[in-house]
């Protein structure tokens, strides 16, 4: 979209909100505070895995509940940065949405030439839960502890490891690994879960960082080795796996979240409506049974409560490129 255009559609829609807001948003029909037509949730990663499926299932039910139909369009690439820019780019409607992770906020830090400002080109919607990750082997690794990995890698320079994209929160902890074991291992970029997966399963790739229900459902199938989690404590769905702290490497704390988004100068009216019906969804009895069997904390909070976290994971993830030292070369 140019331009012109694009600044002509978001002054419309800046125009057609403040018209709504002259009178109560209490007073007005629902409809009004509704899409006013089909919906397109952009995913940045590609069909399969937990994220995918997760996509799906709130777009159903986003549909039902709203009456309209709801699609989900998968945009991978450049680690979720395609797909993000793509609904910043979108007219402020409210039939644009983003459901992403933490890579929105990562991706840009550490690229020279970013596609958008995750803090300026988004209307926060609504966390939809905390995921953490978990670093894992491959069975022709041999290693299962997380120091027998370490043990490994400093007898086989130029190894690999694998995470969900450049700048990923897979990429920024394997680079602190690198740098705090003293390693040379090498960073491989997976465009989602299920490649990275069937490499791993392949023996094609030594090491990486996976999802949780990835890692629960292939360790416990004896396939992978699940050798330590991220995050300040242990994986419910995983309580014998160690923390990266537990293993002896401090650091490793924060954790990741999967969460959905408008284009920037979304009416207000449409944000509120759409964080709560994307929440109710969230803390429903399927939608958090979903999101706990794919080892995810539900959380379904406020729009305001969302963009608080993004505000704080600025400045988290902005230290931990610093300390990984990663730089994408222009």
């Amino acid at each position: 979209m140019n331009t012109p255009r694009r600044t002509l559609l978001k002054l419309s829609a800046a125009t057609l909100g403040g018209l709504a807001l002259g009178r109560p948003a209490w007073a007005q029909q629902p409809a009004s505070t509704a899409p006013s037509g089909p919906i397109r949730i952009v995913l940045p990663y590609p069909p399969g895995g937990s994220t995918d499926a997760i996509t799906r299932f709130i777009a159903d039910k986003l549909g039902a509940s709203l009456k309209t139909s709801v699609i989900v369009d998968n945009r991978p690439g450049a680690a979720g940065m395609i797909g993000a820019a793509a609904v910043a780019s979108a007219a402020p409607d409210g039939r644009t949405l983003l459901f992403t992770n933490t890579a929105l906020i990562q991706s840009p830090l550490i690229q020279p030439q970013p596609l958008y400002n995750p803090m300026t080109d988004f209307e926060p919607l609504t966390l939809v839960a905390d995921a953490a990750q978990v670093f894992v082997a491959s069975d022709a690794t041999p290693a299962k502890t997380l120091a027998e990995y370490v043990e490994y890698a400093r007898q086989n320079p130029g190894s690999a490891y694998g995470s969900l994209g450049v700048g990923s929160t897979g990429h920024l902890y394997g680079e602190l690994l690198k740098r705090k074991a003293n390693l040379n291992i090498v960073h491989a970029a997976y465009k989602g879960d299920t490649a990275a997966i069937a490499d791993l399963l392949a023996k094609q790739l030594p090491a990486g960082f996976v999802s949780t229900v990835m890692a629960k459902t292939y360790g416990d199938a004896g396939r992978i080795k699940v050798l330590a989690t991220l995050g300040p404590a242990r994986v419910p769905s995983m309580p014998n796996v160690p923390t990266f702290t537990e293993a002896g490497f401090t650091g490793f704390e924060s954790i990741g979240w999967i969460g959905m988004l408008a284009p920037a100068k979304t009416p207000a009216p449409l944000v509120q409506r759409l964080s709560a019906e994307i929440a109710t969804i969230v803390k429903s009895p399927a939608g958090a049974r979903m999101l706990a069997d794919s080892g995810m904390l539900p959380r379904g909070t406020t729009a305001p409560e969302f963009g608080a976290l993004l505000k704080r994971d600025q400045q988290v993830w902005q230290a931990l490129v610093s300390q990984s030292g990663i730089k994408v070369a222009s």
